[in-house]
């Protein structure tokens, strides 16, 4: 069509195409540091999805230095929230991307993007609105480093399993506030536990102490020398301090 064009149709048909694209041009805004870096990141992770599997690609390499770079570069507040909370949900829909071996700069780049305490907040909650498990766990660390226990502790209750740590945690928070509720979390850990019960059999010997019921005093005392889980040695160290 060009070909049979006369040279003044020529001239007028490059001079609207040009003003065309520079008004096109005009009419896109720049894009931050951040969206620009953000863009190479998925599109290196498109191609790993065409490799047979993950290992050592060298554009896992990549992502991980385009993180480090991010971190460091003091020019992700150039970026609107609403741009970080986009890719922060990415995240963690994506699991830190674990899949694609840049679990670490992942979780990295996640607490970076989130710069003032609100926005750790905000960041907290959507690991529980769209987050698995493991998301949900990091969401609720903050909770707690914000001031916001009785979350991180509503947590830590959906999650008790047969380990006496997270049992120990609950019950020392509750030692204080709920006195009934940290025997019962107490008394269930003896019961659903396999391991790190020392702390919980600690804490009840010193109930049954306080309350000189010397009969529950003496069945937790044998308890806990037969059962694997506890550290006799450590309990006997403990309850001779008091």
């Amino acid at each position: 069509m060009v070909e049979t064009l006369s040279l003044e149709e020529k001239k007028h048909l490059f001079s609207y195409l040009y003003e065309s694209i520079r008004k096109m041009e005009e009419s896109v805004t720049a894009m931050t540091y951040l969206e620009e870096r953000w863009m190479e990141i998925k599109r290196l992770m498109k191609s790993l999805d065409y490799e047979p599997y993950i290992d050592d690609q060298p554009e896992i390499d990549e992502i991980w230095n385009i993180c480090d770079d991010l971190i460091k570069s003091g020019k992700i507040e150039e970026s609107s929230w609403d741009f970080r909370k986009t890719i922060l949900r990415e995240i963690i829909e994506g699991d830190y991307f674990d899949e694609y071996g840049v679990y670490d700069p992942m979780k990295e780049l996640f607490s970076a993007l989130c710069i003032s305490e609100r926005e750790r907040i905000s960041g907290a909650d959507m690991c529980f609105e769209f987050g698995s498990d493991y998301m949900k766990k990091d969401g609720a660390r903050v909770y707690l480093e914000y001031g916001m226990p009785e979350k991180y502790y509503a947590y830590l209750e959906t999650c008790l399993s047969k380990d006496g740590k997270p049992y120990a945690e609950l019950i020392e928070y509750y030692r204080y506030r709920n006195y009934e509720k940290a025997i019962e979390t107490a008394e269930l850990a003896m019961k659903k536990c396999k391991e790190n019960l020392t702390e919980v059999v600690v804490f009840l010997l010193q109930d049954a102490e306080r309350k000189h019921d010397s009969e529950k005093y003496a069945r937790l005392m044998r308890s806990a020398k037969l059962r694997s889980a506890i550290n006799y040695k450590e309990v006997l160290e403990r309850m001779e301090q008091k």
